[in-house]
């Protein structure tokens, strides 16, 4: 072989030998460093990345503290805010219906109340009241410095055919103050009731329920019958029907007004279970896509997040 391909061939293996790849040591030096040139690599492949996700539109949750005071101030309204529409429909109508009762009724009652007031103040009348006081104290001698002397009576027959024993109404309005303050001594002590001063409920009440007082001051009675509840004349039997029907009529209002406050009550805890059932029922969901650049190639990835 001449020199110069000697010279050629070391010329050859010391260029390879120069540029020939170093086998990896396995050493734990060189594998940490071999580890961190891979987190480098592979951060660098990775930063031509693109990532978008999609929610899902769902309705937000409810919140159930709102709902009880919705439907605790206007029945319906917490199950409409939690979209139970006929719940809503439901205690609208409830709340309506008891509104519309207590109002009828009470305007019926009113108007009964003021007829048989009207009726009472035809039909019955202080004046009688006090001559028939006057005339039962007027049978015990204990009373006789009380009692308007006789000279100053009226005797007068009743409708009905009994007797009537007045006061001349021409000195009672004279004497007014006088006379009823004497009475009212002789009211106490006989009966059981005291008249009221002024028209009260109460007074209305007590003419008609009370017939051994006052039953003998209606216009259809006299002083010399004993008038008691299972015997009374016409004018007391008709005024009681209608005192009757108007304490009906108030009575069907208050039921209307209990209906009312218990629908409020009973709206709001419903709207509470409601709103709570409605926040179960939604699911959120999460869609999301990355497109990863790893090694050369794009890779596709999908993901779903669920919350409930």
């Amino acid at each position: 072989m001449s020199r110069i391909s000697i010279f050629s061939l070391l010329t050859l293996f010391l260029f390879t030998l120069l540029h020939a790849q170093k086998p990896f040591n396995w050493g734990n030096d060189e594998l940490l460093a071999r580890r961190l040139a891979l987190r480098s690599e592979a951060l660098v492949k990775t930063q031509d990345t693109t990532y978008s996700h999609m929610d899902v539109e769902v309705p937000k949750k409810k919140s159930v503290g709102k709902a009880v005071l919705f439907s605790a101030l206007v029945p319906g309204s917490g199950q409409f805010y939690a979209k139970s529409y006929i719940k809503t429909a439901v205690f609208l109508a409830v709340e309506v219906t008891a509104i519309a009762v207590n109002i009828s009724n009470t305007q019926k009652g009113d108007d009964k109340d003021l007829e048989f007031r009207q009726y009472a103040d035809a039909n019955w009348n202080e004046y009688r009241y006090w001559s028939y006081v006057n005339w039962v104290g007027s049978q015990n001698e204990i009373y006789a410095g009380l009692v308007v002397p006789e000279d100053q009576w009226e005797i007068q027959t009743a409708p009905n055919g009994g007797t009537w024993y007045l006061i001349k109404e021409e000195y009672f309005n004279a004497n007014r103050e006088e006379i009823i303050s004497n009475l009212r001594e002789i009211e106490e002590n006989e009966f059981s009731h005291r008249l009221p001063s002024t028209k009260t409920q109460q007074y209305y009440e007590m003419i008609g329920k009370y017939p051994g007082q006052f039953g003998n001051a209606w216009n259809d009675a006299s002083f010399d019958i004993d008038y008691r509840p299972d015997n009374v004349t016409p004018s007391v039997n008709f005024y009681m029907d209608m005192r009757e029907q108007a304490n009906r009529y108030y009575d069907m209002a208050q039921y209307g007004l209990m209906a009312v406050l218990i629908n409020h009550v009973v709206s709001a805890i419903d709207a509470g279970f409601t709103t709570r059932s409605y926040n179960r029922r939604q699911v959120q969901m999460e869609m999301s896509y990355n497109n990863i650049r790893y090694k050369g190639d794009y890779v596709n990835m999908f993901g779903v997040n669920v919350k409930w």
